[in-house]
């Protein structure tokens, strides 16, 4: 028996000694491309109590979401910082935040550095502390974080990619857990605890062995970016996550089912004495249609008018997207990712900030 114990501690050693070496020496992103990979929850996201561990800084020179590891591909360097709640905000003990943004990947700002992320610019904009709450892709988190119900903020934002607006979440009805709101409340304030999960969270998502896998697929494997539909522009070579398929018609029923859960957003945030203003963000492959060869998308458009005949303040980015694309070739996006960049947050934010300041 001691020598099946002392054999098996032997064969079991190097995996332990991988493992210690990768959560207690090597940098947290050693083995991912962006921040991103690293720092979101991956197993433990009923205990953590936001989509990225707490309490981080990171700097990392990133590449697109879409483009990694290829030769064209565009190295940024990117800085991260993260609350104790686990969202893209430098800590705080503001405990009114006046703005909050509800939205995806792109209100996270997915290969953006910081300073550049829409929460920011825009706070630095008007002088008022803005909430970055995401990513998410409904208003429902939002809606049951005991934060935000205590001290409701002055204007709600919710944005959303184009993409995701066709299956938007509806209105749940909150259940009332006061034993995990208590526990959650434990896991914010100490620290110690939440160190814990983290690493157990790391262990469970294995990046050295996603890491090693994804470095021999590209070595005899085939090159990944064939998933992806690419086209030549006057900015270099440009990719898109969804191509042609991303300009398809959308139904009525589609597009009045949206209408209606935005409108049920709109009237739930007012009922909170909240200030609503819906955001859409263009797709990438709306604004380039004509690289890819395929009609005018014209989903957006027409929800934009609806929403607003229907009294729900929508900013229309659709229009500005396009004038400053087509009146001063503005690139809006990242070449090789899917997200916007700093000049598509420019725009939103000027948009809403004139929104705001009237």
């Amino acid at each position: 028996m001691g020598r099946f114990i002392l054999k098996s501690t032997v064969f079991v050693s190097p995996f332990l000694l991988v493992l210690f070496i990768e959560l207690f020496i090597l940098p947290i992103d050693h083995f991912t491309f962006r921040v991103w990979e690293a720092l979101s929850v991956g197993e433990f996201r009923n205990i953590l109590p936001g989509p990225f561990y707490p309490n981080q800084e990171i700097t990392k020179a990133e590449k697109g979401d879409i483009g990694h590891h290829f030769d064209f591909a565009v190295k940024r360097e990117a800085r991260w910082v993260t609350d104790r709640y686990g969202y893209r905000k430098k800590d705080t003990h503001v405990r009114r935040h006046p703005i909050v943004i509800v939205g995806d990947s792109n209100i996270t700002g997915s290969g953006l550095t910081q300073e550049e992320i829409l929460s920011e610019v825009l706070e630095k904009q008007l002088k008022a502390s803005v909430y970055p709450y995401a990513p998410v892709r409904s208003i429902n988190n939002f809606l049951k974080d005991k934060r935000f119900i205590e001290s409701c903020p002055e204007t709600l934002i919710f944005a959303s990619i184009e993409r995701d607006l066709l299956r938007l979440s509806a209105l749940k009805e909150p259940k009332d857990r006061k034993w995990a709101s208590q526990w959650m409340q434990i896991m914010n304030q100490n620290r110690r605890i939440q160190n814990v999960i983290v690493l157990l969270d790391r262990l469970s998502k294995l990046n050295m062995l996603h890491f090693l896998r994804a470095s021999l697929r590209r070595c005899f494997g085939s090159p990944s970016i064939n998933l992806f539909a690419k086209a030549p522009s006057p900015y270099g070579q440009m990719l898109f996550l969804q191509g042609a398929k991303a300009s398809r018609e959308v139904s009525k029923e589609i597009l009045d089912r949206t209408i209606g859960i935005i409108l049920s957003y709109h009237d739930i945030i007012r009922t909170r004495g909240s200030r609503f203003i819906f955001v859409p963000i263009p797709e990438k492959e709306n604004i380039f249609h004509e690289l890819l060869e395929t009609r005018r998308p014209v989903f957006l458009e027409e929800l934009i008018t609806k929403l607003k005949e229907k009294g729900v303040e929508t900013l229309d980015t659709q229009k500005a997207f396009e004038e400053a694309y087509r009146k001063n070739k503005t690139l809006l996006y990242q070449t090789e990712d899917a997200h916007w960049n700093a000049n598509g947050v420019r725009v939103t934010a000027e948009l809403i900030g004139k929104a705001i300041k009237k």
